[in-house]
C-alpha cells in the first residue's frame, strides 16, 4: 500500500472517531471536556488527508519533496493543490485554523469548561470558545475535504 493510501485511512479513521465521540459519546456523558479531543481528531484527520494529497501528488511528481513541518506543506498544498482537488478556500483554511487552536491549546496557560463551552486563554487571557455546533460545522467541512481528496486519489 502506497503511503498516500495509508494516511488517507488514518484521515478516515480519525475522522469517525471525531464524528463518534460528537453524536455519540459526548450526548451521553456531556462533558465539555471531550471538545478537545474532538479538535485533535479533526486535527489528525485533516493534516493526515493534506498530507496524502501532498504524497500523491509527489509520488506521480508533481511537487518536489517537502520538509515535514506543517507550514511549509500547507502553503504548498493551498498554492498549489485546493484548485486541483476543488476544495473551497473556506474548507482548506479550516485546516490552519484547526491548526492554530490545537497549537494555542498548547500554549495556553488557561483552559476550562463553562456551560457547553471550552474556553482556551492564551498569555494575555484573550479566550478562544469552542462550541458543539461549532465542533458540528467542523465535521461537515472536514466530511467534504476527505471526500474530494480521496475521489481524487483512488
Amino acid at each position: 500500500m502506497e503511503p498516500y493510501q495509508q494516511l488517507a485511512k488514518k484521515a478516515i479513521s480519525s475522522f469517525r472517531t471525531a464524528d463518534h465521540l460528537t453524536y455519540v459519546t459526548f450526548p451521553l456523558i456531556n462533558d465539555t471536556k471531550l471538545i478537545l479531543t474532538i479538535l485533535e481528531n479533526i486535527n489528525l484527520a485533516l493534516i493526515n488527508i493534506m498530507n496524502s494529497a501532498l504524497e500523491y501528488e509527489r509520488y506521480y511528481k508533481r511537487i518536489m519533496p517537502l520538509p515535514d513541518n506543517f507550514n511549509s506543506r500547507y502553503t504548498t498544498f493551498e498554492d498549489k493543490l485546493i484548485n486541483k482537488y476543488n476544495i473551497v478556500k473556506k474548507e482548506a483554511q479550516l485546516i490552519r485554523q484547526i491548526n492554530n487552536i490545537i497549537e494555542s491549546h498548547k500554549d495556553s496557560p488557561i483552559e476550562f469548561s463553562r456551560k457547553d463551552k471550552f474556553v482556551i486563554c492564551n498569555n494575555t487571557y484573550k479566550m478562544k470558545t469552542i462550541t458543539i455546533p461549532e465542533i458540528k460545522e467542523f465535521l461537515t467541512q472536514t466530511r467534504q475535504i476527505i471526500q474530494k481528496i480521496t475521489n481524487q486519489i483512488k
